[in-house]
């Protein structure tokens, strides 16, 4: 604050934490700043609303998202949880190679993880944070991984990645589990082939982090080799009444690929696909990735 010297700030951050943007937006406003809070869900780094009237934003929970940069000075502010889950180590993993993966919020504490593993012989590495469409920090080759996150969004990424079954710590229930993504598999691997035989392919592009023309100028040439139709739509937010009412029936999200999975992969009128997928329907499943 001392260095951009705003006169208005907004902060925003992730549902989970209206709290603590409360807080900060409060603490904002004792230094004499006019304060907004958004009531605009982000969903991570990539999405950082600028177009709000605001000299500077203020961004809480994620890391930088480092294929992209705002515009406006945005301090991203973590908002780690440092306690240290107290789990049974499984033996399944004891004696063997494991690279540990983390969200945002417990990436702090994966040494201490790894210092416990050890003292049961596990041979473990710190791979550090995974997103949930960025797993460049994910090293093929462990004999097992373990990601420290709350719920199924970010293990279920590193196993759709990694095609096999990845081993997840919830630090606030202290529960280990096995996530498998065989069964999604198979069912992504199903539209990807239906996907092929429709000769129109529409994408869905964002706005900020989430404007992926890169992505869609590779989509778009690869299907043009095959004769295929390709329009693009911009949204800022996807909702299921919108994707049901566009009149085409293969459509890619390029703007959050993981909303075709765990948001719109149970829909049945349409075939939502992420990038990768729809490479692999226009080159053959064995080009099959996730996301990318």
């Amino acid at each position: 604050m001392k260095e951009v010297k705003p006169k208005r700030v907004l902060v925003e951050g992730p549902p989970g934490l209206y709290r603590q943007v409360d807080e900060v937006c409060s603490l904002i406003e004792g230094l004499g700043i006019e304060c907004f809070k958004s009531a605009m869900p982000t969903f991570g780094a990539c999405l950082v609303y600028e177009f709000f009237p605001v000299d500077a934003i203020v961004h809480l929970g994620h890391f930088p998202y480092k294929w992209w940069k705002p515009r406006k000075p945005t301090l991203f502010l973590e908002v780690p949880y440092t306690r240290v889950p107290e789990f049974e180590i499984p033996k399944e993993i004891k004696g063997k190679r494991v690279q540990l993966l983390a969200s945002a919020q417990h990436v702090h504490v994966l040494e201490k993880i790894k210092k416990k593993l050890e003292s049961e012989g596990v041979k473990a590495e710190v791979g550090g944070l995974v997103l949930g469409c960025d797993f460049t920090n994910v090293r093929r080759g462990f004999d097992e991984y373990l990601v420290v996150a709350g719920g199924q969004f970010h293990a279920l990424g590193v196993a759709l990645y990694l095609k096999r079954e990845v081993w997840k710590v919830d630090p606030y229930t202290d529960k280990v589990e096995k996530v498998s993504p065989k069964r999604i598999l198979m069912k992504r691997y199903w539209k990807a082939s239906m996907a092929s035989e429709e000769d129109v392919i529409a994408i869905i592009d964002g706005h900020e982090g989430q404007s992926r023309e890169a992505i869609i100028r590779g989509i778009k040439m690869i299907a043009g080799r095959r004769k295929k139709k390709v329009k693009v739509y911009k949204s800022l937010i996807l909702t299921k009444d919108f994707i049901l009412n566009l009149p085409e029936k293969v459509i890619v999200i390029a703007s959050c690929p993981r909303l075709a999975v765990d948001d719109f992969g149970e829909i049945e009128e349409k075939i939502v696909l992420a990038p990768g997928e729809v490479r692999a329907s226009l080159m053959g499943l064995e080009y099959y990735s996730f996301p990318w």
